[in-house]
């Protein structure tokens, strides 16, 4: 059945009572409309659809086991239109319903609560029916314009639920949810210490079990074991411990509900609540147009004939400080709302642009002054937009706020864009090293003022990297960086940020982790990694070595990055392929070389490498390095190079012009001295130690200094 017959319109609309009727001579309402807009429709069916529900919610009659949640009616509709645009979507839908009623009843559940949390589970992800299907199937990570529109969509997802009448309770689980856990986010936030409602820590789990259960275009299908492994490590974080145990000791006594397995997710499946494509069709142009409203405007709420507010929807609710809950059913008027004048006089009705819209039958503008619910004046341009049905009656009024006090966002494509690449990486698109080391420097700050449990850091780095270039190329070899920064950001679940560091070394920043939670995360990492089909190559297996560094007290960006840069290096040195960690005490204890003022000091730079060279060709490749920067030698023996690099003395201090750091560059060498001796092809390993020379305000603009000083000195060996 279309929602055109559903919701019938019946009769004709008479003059609003809540304002002087515009009736003219015979009686009828006063427009100048004979047809509605396309926009007009569609709010004009959510109108009809929250009136029906609404009609529905109070029927005595009603017999229904979601009655008092949300209607029999409504619930069909929205899940048959889920079912017709993205089958998939839907029968995940009822999956993670499933395993969160059946939770919830392993853990004593019953009566209303337990309704409210399978409805919820069964509408978490309503937002998806407004997405196209080129993001719901993409076979990789969203990227950020992907993730704003999905985000755009899930408020859509709000304000249809809210015109649904649904119960507030099933809205907030939802809303909770996605806070709490988002697999398509890749910054999703982490709500650990707001007060969660228990139905949003159990759906989290059940939505997160069931996606990580089932088979994706760009990873495979996980087991019970793994998926427990995942859910456990983010126990306490992001994950409800209580409830993580729980769910573990449910599926092993009595085994997931069969209609809950995903085994047969592929095959089609009938509609639970089947309708025809225009009903569906009409529902999918409600999302569509709350979309456009969504990226346009900062808030909007409908007027029915009565003067009702029946949708208030949630940005409305950020903008104005009033929820929906205080707004729904009030009867509209300039002192609800708060409107003045810009000079701060009151605002009557006959002002307003409501009361000029339907005087007038078109749209009417008007910059104002809104009042937020603390009493703050908000400047806002408000736009009045009465909806005529087909035959031109008027069915109600639509009010859209554009905030103009303060930037709101709504910035041009071109700035969005910018600001994008500013934070990201261009080839793999995870945060770049400047990103990584801007949230770095937050989480010290706050770490060391006691505002944050201790965090820690993983260094990643692909193994025999070099050999992957020049075997299979530079474009496998960049695929190979790709699918490695979408595995790391595809395995971390519990508010990690990735980003690369630089060339094949990648960062993992992890919020509420200690030491041995981050050495079992890299592990995880490392194990999968051997796992999977990377580069796009069946013959091509990549490592990767890992070094892990917990923050500890009167840390500092600089000392924190040095220590799981030390340990990656003995990961590298003990044989690649494994995971190594560093605490300031292990150094301090350690038998091996290890210069602990590169890990305290902010302004020294060590770096290693390997190369296999010819020893009487040395000269010549430094030669060349030295030439070319320019440099100065201090020191040259058969074992150790030192040079200046950089103009230095007074006038260059103080000289603005003079934009790069004067750095000496030590240089060891070690197999040198055989190689001389045996005049044979060895490998050789280079010891870099980079200092500045002058003071330098900026201890991370001199480190990528020197970074890139390493990287030219590595090119001109052919270095590993």
């Amino acid at each position: 059945m279309s929602v055109v017959a559903e919701f019938p319109i019946s009769g004709v609309t008479p003059a609003p009572p809540w304002r002087p009727s515009p009736a003219r001579a015979d009686g009828e309402v006063r427009t100048s409309r004979t047809h509605s807009s396309e926009s007009s429709r569609a709010l004009l069916n959510l109108l009809k659809i929250s009136q029906t529900a609404a009609r529905e919610m109070t029927d005595a009659t009603a017999d229904s086991a979601f009655t008092g949640v949300i209607s029999k009616g409504v619930l069909r509709s929205l899940l048959g239109t889920l079912h017709h645009r993205h089958m998939a979507t839907m029968q995940h839908s009822r999956r993670v319903a499933l395993v969160a009623f059946g939770l919830a009843s392993h853990l004593g559940w019953d009566g209303k609560q337990l309704r409210i949390l399978e409805v919820a589970g069964l509408l978490h992800d309503i937002g998806k029916i407004g997405v196209p299907d080129t993001v719901l199937e993409k076979p990789g990570r969203l990227s950020p314009e992907e993730i704003e529109l999905i985000t755009l969509h899930n408020n859509v997802g709000f304000d249809i639920l809210q015109a649904c009448r649904v119960d507030r309770q099933v809205q907030e689980v939802i809303s909770q949810t996605q806070d709490v856990y988002c697999p398509d986010l890749e910054s999703a936030e982490n709500l650990r210490g707001h007060e969660l409602h228990m139905g949003a820590r159990i759906l989290a789990i059940a939505d997160a079990y069931d996606s990580l259960a089932t088979e994706q275009p760009h990873r495979h299908a996980k087991g019970h074991a793994e998926i427990m492994a995942v859910l456990q490590e983010g126990s306490g974080t992001q994950f409800d411990a209580n409830v993580v145990s729980a769910l573990d000791r449910w599926v092993n006594q009595e085994g997931l509900p069969p209609a809950a397995s995903n085994e047969n997710s592929q095959n089609p499946a009938p509609s639970p609540c089947p309708i025809d494509d225009r009903e569906a069709d009409t529902i999918g142009q409600i999302f569509s147009h709350l979309h456009t409203l969504e990226r346009l405007y900062d808030g909007f709420h409908l007027v029915d004939t009565d003067g009702r507010i029946l949708i208030w929807n949630r940005r409305a609710e950020l903008l104005l400080g009033r929820t929906a809950e205080q707004m729904l059913g009030q009867r509209w008027s300039c002192e609800l709302l708060g409107y003045r004048h810009l000079d701060d006089r009151p605002m009557v009705a006959s002002e307003s642009p409501m009361l000029k819209a339907i005087e007038t039958g078109k749209t009417s503008l008007l910059p104002l002054l809104a009042t937020h619910k603390n009493g703050q004046k908000i400047q806002i341009e408000l736009q009045a937009a009465p909806l005529f049905d087909e035959q031109g009656r008027l069915q109600g009024v639509a009010e859209f706020y554009r905030d103009l006090s303060r930037n709101t966002g709504k910035q041009s494509h071109n700035f969005r864009d910018l600001k994008l690449a500013a934070t990201r990486d261009a080839l793999t698109n995870v945060a770049n090293r400047r990103e990584l080391e801007n949230q770095l420097v937050a989480m010290i700050e706050e770490f060391n003022a006691k505002r944050r449990e201790t965090f820690s850091v993983i260094f990643a780095d692909a193994d025999h990297f070099k050999r992957v270039n020049d075997t299979f190329g530079h474009g496998v070899g960049d695929q190979v960086l790709i699918d490695l920064a979408r595995l790391l950001t595809q395995e971390t679940y519990s508010g990690e940020l990735v980003g690369r560091y630089g060339g094949e070394e990648f960062v993992v920043l992890c919020p509420d982790t200690d030491l041995e939670q981050a050495v079992r995360r890299a592990e995880r990492l490392r194990t999968t990694l051997r796992k999977s089909k990377i580069g796009g190559l069946d013959r091509l297996r990549v490592t990767a070595s890992f070094g892990v560094a917990q923050a500890e007290p009167g840390e500092t960006v600089d000392s924190l990055l040095r220590r799981a840069d030390k340990a990656l290096y003995k990961a590298k040195g003990e044989g690649r392929d494994r995971t190594c960690s560093y605490t300031t005490a292990d150094l301090l204890n350690s038998d091996t070389t290890v210069n602990l003022s590169s890990v305290m000091e902010p302004f020294l730079y060590q770096s290693r490498f390997t190369a296999v060279v010819a020893a009487d060709m040395i000269t010549y490749k430094l030669g060349g390095f030295v030439n070319d920067h320019h440099a100065r030698l201090t020191t040259v023996t058969s074992e150790q190079v030192v040079m200046t690099i950089g103009k230095t003395g007074l006038l260059a201090s103080l000289n603005p012009f003079i934009r790069e750091t004067p750095v000496e560059l030590d240089l060891t060498m070690d197999g040198l001295s055989d190689a001389l001796a045996k005049r044979g092809v060895p490998r050789i390993q280079f010891t870099v130690s980079i200092r500045p020379l002058r003071s330098v305000r900026s201890s991370t603009a001199f480190h990528e200094r020197a970074g890139l000083l390493t990287a030219d000195l590595k090119r001109y060996f052919v270095a590993d």
